[in-house]
């Protein structure tokens, strides 16, 4: 007899919403399309996130992609959405005959924030959340999040959250602009994260692409 490895939680199964200093993070919802369109649709938003929507209908398009539904979340601040964020959670890397003993415990982060609410403290506060949630909530070992290196903005939301520069790639990522990029990789295991810990503070966040 096998034994079947135990199936390992999802966004969907916690308990939503959830609440942290400043803001209501829930699942995200088709119809929250509409609702980000208006400031996620502008330039300087897009100069960093991995889609660039040309409309609103092909933005709806985009986020009624149900994998992409089920690995989102938004932030709400007084009943309005001022970001999203991103938890998806991946295998890690195995030899073949632990390979099983991998899966599901990696996390890679993302997040995008209304470039309006810039100053609030909006984007620590939700990567602390979606940290706390993806090793509290999911029970990964690893979490992780990419962006261009020359995003200092995210970068600095990375570092305030205590997720350590593990690498920094040679023009490794093709920007749209046509340019090849260099990329930085920052990581922190569940082993080395105080579960429940909020940042807070001002920061200036720029959009972080959500994957790359």
């Amino acid at each position: 007899m096998t034994d079947t490895p135990p199936a390992h939680p999802v966004l969907a199964d916690l308990d939503w919403p959830l609440r942290t200093a400043h803001l209501v993070l829930r699942p995200a919802r088709p119809e929250d399309a509409a609702a980000i369109w208006p400031w996620y649709g502008r330039e300087d938003v897009q100069e960093y996130t991995t889609t660039r929507p040309a409309d609103l209908a092909a933005m709806q398009d985009w986020w009624d992609e149900p994998s992409r539904l089920a690995s989102t979340l938004v932030a709400e601040r007084d009943g309005v959405i001022v970001a999203t964020g991103m938890i998806k959670v991946q295998d890690a890397w195995g030899q073949s005959d632990v390979a099983e003993q991998a899966r599901g415990t990696l996390a890679e982060l993302g997040w995008t924030v209304d470039p309006g609410r810039q100053g609030e403290g909006i984007g620590t506060e939700l990567a602390a959340a979606l940290l706390d949630v993806a090793v509290d909530g999911l029970g990964v070992r690893r979490v992780v999040a990419e962006c261009f290196a020359v995003n200092t903005a995210s970068r600095r939301v990375m570092e305030k959250i205590g997720m350590r520069l593990e690498a920094l790639h040679r023009e490794d990522s093709l920007h749209r602009s046509g340019r090849w990029m260099d990329g930085a990789t920052y990581a922190i295991l569940a082993s080395e994260h105080t579960a429940g810990a909020r940042m807070t503070g001002s920061d200036e966040t720029a959009p972080h692409q959500e994957t790359r």
